[in-house]
């Protein structure tokens, strides 16, 4: 279990599910459509899984009515930055929303951003190629003036990061953290993210 929010998106499987379920992630986000999963498939994940809440990932390509998925029991959706977000609260759904955060973009892009959106947000600097050591050094902005601007919502960072940064890093932000594929059938190694969730604990 770790002492910050958590968040795990683009899960395509039980098996990382299970995993960042077992460190007591708030949100597991799995993608449905095309390039994901059906959403049978991920409507019998949701059933094995404990805990976190099982958020529907809308891409690209996704079509998928509001209307339906409420009929299925979907509570949560995650959307990218620039869709619209109204036919899902309408039919009573929350909305999570990824931000891709680039090198270019400046603080008031960002501020921009955040005020066109509601909710719970992922800023996705790892989308960018930005890393803790990039903010660290002020680069696009800096922790600080991040800090500052996301002081009024749930904000979940995902970036590249070291494990002796972590804490840092989530001082005032949840963590997100992108699942990946299996190494072969209900197996796979996540010494990766190990060393920087027990630095959380």
């Amino acid at each position: 279990m770790v002492s910050i929010p958590l968040l795990a998106f683009g899960l395509t499987h039980l098996t990382d599910a299970r995993y960042f379920a077992a460190w007591d992630a708030r949100f597991l986000c799995f993608p449905i459509g095309p390039a994901g999963l059906s959403l049978d498939y991920f409507l019998a994940i949701r059933e094995w899984v404990e805990g976190p809440v099982c958020v529907a990932e809308l891409g690209a390509g996704a079509e998928f009515p509001a209307e339906a998925l409420r009929e299925a029991g979907i509570t949560h959706v995650l959307i990218d930055h620039g869709v619209d977000a109204q036919p899902y609260t309408q039919a009573g759904i929350n909305v999570l929303t990824r931000i891709p955060v680039a090198g270019y973009h400046t603080l008031d892009d960002l501020r921009e951003r955040l005020t066109e959106t509601t909710g719970t947000v992922i800023l996705d600097f790892a989308d960018g190629g930005i890393t803790y050591t990039d903010l660290e050094e002020g680069t696009p902005f800096t922790t600080t003036d991040l800090a500052a601007v996301t002081q009024d919502r749930e904000v979940f960072l995902h970036l590249d990061l070291a494990a002796e940064q972590a804490t840092a890093a989530v001082r005032h932000h949840g963590l997100a953290l992108r699942g990946s594929g299996e190494e072969k059938v209900g197996y796979k190694s996540f010494d990766d993210i190990d060393d920087i969730l027990e630095a959380l604990q």
